[in-house]
């Protein structure tokens, strides 16, 4: 190798590889809070666990599985249903994966609380 950066060593004359890189697009598909069907709705040790689908998002086809807390107003929730965390009363306490395996999990959370 020389002292000045020049160097004889033959990976430096290798070909650069082209590598193809995927592009992830995210779509957004904020639920609204006011559209939304109830699918099942179950009560664990007196914690409300809803199965949700929200019409026209796209993840998880809109389904999401909501859990709020012990003894929790359910009227709050009547006309307006946000899956997302925030510091109001109405704010769900845990979200799943709308699955089997997510309502499952929701289920075994509820009956250890």
């Amino acid at each position: 190798m020389g002292a000045f950066g020049m160097s004889s060593d033959s990976r430096d004359c290798e070909q650069t590889k082209i590598v193809e890189v995927e592009k992830i697009v995210r779509i957004n598909s904020t639920p609204d809070p006011k559209d939304f069907k109830v699918i099942k709705r179950i009560l664990v040790n007196d914690y409300p666990i809803y199965w949700v689908k929200y019409p026209g998002v796209k993840n998880y086809e809109g389904n999401k599985i909501l859990m709020y807390p012990r003894f929790f107003n359910e009227d709050l929730i009547k006309d307006r249903m946000d899956p997302h965390f925030f510091d109001k009363g109405d704010s769900p306490i845990a979200r799943f994966e709308p699955t089997k395996y997510g309502l499952e999990l929701a289920i075994k959370l509820a009956l250890n609380l």
